[in-house]
């Protein structure tokens, strides 16, 4: 073996101490680069007011953008394997294209000098939400599809992931891809009927570049779905109503009109799924175990009464409500009347 192989040698750059002796390598990075010894599958759950604030923030962009950037603030698990983002604001992000006539060597080693973010901006808007809110971090960033782009993942993703690692380490930014293709394309019957939400996550790839001080990366996409809360739910069902008007606007309704919509609702949800039954046992659908599983936990939590039986309890259920309503409108009723005497009075 070679001498110098038997020595303790070690080297040091802007990436990292590498220290060998004749028996294990031992690879020192700096606190940024930890991240990349985090797992990188994880769960994301998406809340719905996220959604609304980036598509606001892709509505109200200048002409000259074609995508739009922002932070992702949210709460992990203990372990860092399941991720909620609850809430996000935008940030002001230039992303300057290369010259036209440089090669294509010249473009790469210029893209990480294209981005520029603003970070004055991102410390005062993560600083008031702190005060708001102090459980909620960093969690990762998101970015809006381009007009022209064929991909989630474009170079200079890369050149931004690693900027916002910093400010998640030790654990891995998730980056949210909003694909607003359909709000754009000029061709309707072609765009997706929905509005495509994917979620990624990186590792480090390859030897890092000194003159960039940073190395590629392996976007990996890990599971993402919308996330909400009972008063979530309740408003998004009034804002889809206002889809069907033409003013693209509607009121809240009424105790009765919220009960008439909510029995046609699960009216359809019943005929959605007794159609899926039947086409199974028709042989016409693959049978699926994990809904028929929840087909079953939902027939077992409701319990089995007949349709007389069930008739019945409805009935004194009503009664009940009329009496009250009755009891409610005859003490309004007295309150307007002994009102009317103390002015006499």
């Amino acid at each position: 073996m070679d001498a110098a192989a038997n020595t303790y040698h070690s080297a040091s750059s802007g990436n990292g101490t590498c220290t060998t002796t004749d028996s294990f390598l031992h690879l020192q990075f700096p606190l940024s680069s930890a991240v990349q010894h985090q797992s990188t599958s994880c769960a994301t759950s998406v809340h719905p007011v996220v959604l609304f604030s980036i598509i606001d923030h892709y509505l109200r962009r200048t002409e000259a953008a074609q995508r739009v950037i922002g932070i992702l603030l949210g709460v992990r698990s203990d372990d860092g394997l399941e991720i909620e983002v609850r809430n996000s604001f935008p940030l002001p992000v230039t992303e300057k294209s290369t010259a036209a006539n440089g090669d294509a060597e010249d473009a790469s080693d210029a893209a990480g000098e294209d981005v520029v973010v603003d970070m004055d901006y991102l410390s005062q808007m993560y600083n008031l939400h702190q005060t708001v809110n102090a459980k909620e971090v960093v969690v990762g960033w998101y970015a809006t599809t381009g007009s022209n782009s064929t991909s989630d993942i474009t170079e200079k993703s890369v050149y931004l992931q690693e900027f916002f690692a910093n400010e998640t380490v030790p654990h891995q930014p998730i980056h949210l891809v909003v694909d607003t293709t359909s709000m754009t394309s000029p061709d309707k019957s072609s765009s997706s009927p929905t509005m495509g939400l994917r979620a990624y996550t990186s590792s480090p790839l390859g030897i890092p570049d000194q003159s960039i001080n940073t190395a590629g990366r392996m976007f990996l996409q890990v599971p993402c779905e919308l996330k909400n809360y009972d008063s979530e739910k309740a408003g998004l069902d009034i804002i889809s109503i206002a889809k069907n008007h033409a003013s693209q606007s509607s009121g809240l309704l009424s105790d009765m009109d919220n009960l008439e919509r909510s029995i046609v609702q699960v009216r359809q949800m019943l005929d959605t799924v007794g159609d899926y039954v039947d086409a199974v046992i028709a042989g016409r659908v693959k049978p699926n175990r994990a809904i028929g599983r929840y087909l079953m936990d939902a027939v077992s939590s409701i319990p089995k009464v007949g349709p007389t039986e069930f008739e019945r309890l409805f009935n004194n259920h009503l009664q009940d409500l009329l009496m009250v309503i009755y009891l409610a409108n005859l003490t309004k009723s007295q309150l307007a009347i002994a009102e009317r005497l103390q002015n006499l009075l």
